[in-house]
């Protein structure tokens, strides 16, 4: 199964699938059964790893707070520990209208309890900081999580949505304070181009400085709509719905459609499969988060693994 391919994160002992689960809908757009049938038919394809965060799926009417790490949560209950995964989640990001980070040391720590009463943990295995604040000292931001991690509350912790400048500024501080620094980071990252003004601005998306910065230090990217709505597989159906259009369509991602097309009928694949596949084997390790909400849509992403591309398409599909 392609699910059971496993990779190690650099500085950590944490062996994960090539493809990690995006867990913003459990509980929220996928209520608990679908939300278990979703967690199953995942680690039943051999796949391990699933990322979710304090705030998901909050944004939605009527739903409780902490749905998708509560969600998640209880399935591990339920399973009464059959399943062997890895699980990161994210805390620190604003609430109550406020844009502003919450990376203050008390309220980091109240999420990472939080975090661990909800999902019924000892430890967390992957903790990010889910926004930045600029105004903070680096080092008072990462003093706080490596306390966590030396307290044993998280394994390991991240990074979400940082820039190049501030995740370099971090890598000094840590470096400075022999503290183990960040293992990863997490930003929008995909082979389409978002169309401007359709995300938060504090939604940080891979640009050519924090490229740059992935490629010098190693640092594992683990992004976020890696599949971009599906626009690559909906623009050569005919089937492009005006939520993904409005975000995602231009005459850039035309044309990346078209080579993506190409080559995706070349290996009988899908376009989307094709991206998931050139990305995972990008300079830096990258593990893409993929948004399922079937076992069908599982499936179909976790076929991207097997693919054979050639060195050279892989190389002309990240340059564009």
């Amino acid at each position: 199964m392609n699910g059971s391919a496993r990779v190690l994160i650099p500085r950590t002992q944490l062996s994960v699938s090539r493809l990690c689960l995006g867990g913003n809908r459990l509980g929220g757009a996928l209520d608990k059964d679908a939300s278990f049938a979703l967690l199953d038919a995942w680690v039943g394809q051999g796949a391990n790893f699933i990322d979710t965060a304090h705030v998901y799926a909050d944004w939605l009417p009527d739903v409780e707070r902490s749905c998708s790490e509560k969600t998640l949560g209880r399935w591990l209950k339920a399973r009464g520990g059959s399943v062997d995964v890895v699980i990161a989640t994210k805390g620190g990001h604003p609430r109550g209208g406020d844009p502003r980070a919450r990376l203050d040391r008390a309220t980091v720590r109240q999420d990472v309890a939080e975090a661990l009463d909800y999902l019924g943990l000892a430890r967390l295995d992957l903790f990010y900081l889910h926004r930045d604040d600029p105004a903070l000292p680096v080092e008072d931001v990462l003093g706080v999580v490596e306390e966590l991690r030396r307290e044993g509350q998280v394994r390991h912790y991240a990074c979400s949505n940082w820039s190049g400048a501030r995740m370099r500024a971090a890598e000094e501080a840590a470096r400075r304070n022999g503290w183990e620094g960040f293992v990863a980071h997490q930003p929008e990252w995909s082979l389409a181009r978002r169309n401007p003004g359709t995300s938060s601005p504090d939604l940080l998306a891979m640009d050519a400085d924090m490229r740059s910065f992935h490629e010098e230090s190693g640092l594992p990217v683990i992004p976020y709509s890696s599949q971009a709505k599906g626009y690559f597989d909906k623009i050569g159906a005919a089937a492009l719905d005006d939520i993904t259009a409005r975000a995602y369509d231009n005459a850039a991602n035309r044309a990346t459609a078209a080579r993506l097309a190409e080559i995706a009928a070349r290996h009988g694949a899908t376009p989307t499969q094709v991206m998931l596949n050139a990305m995972m084997h990008s300079p830096f390790l990258t593990i893409p988060v993929v948004g399922c909400r079937t076992a069908e849509q599982i499936a179909s992403s976790l076929a991207s693994v097997g693919l054979d591309l050639t060195d050279a398409e892989r190389r002309e599909l990240l340059s564009l």
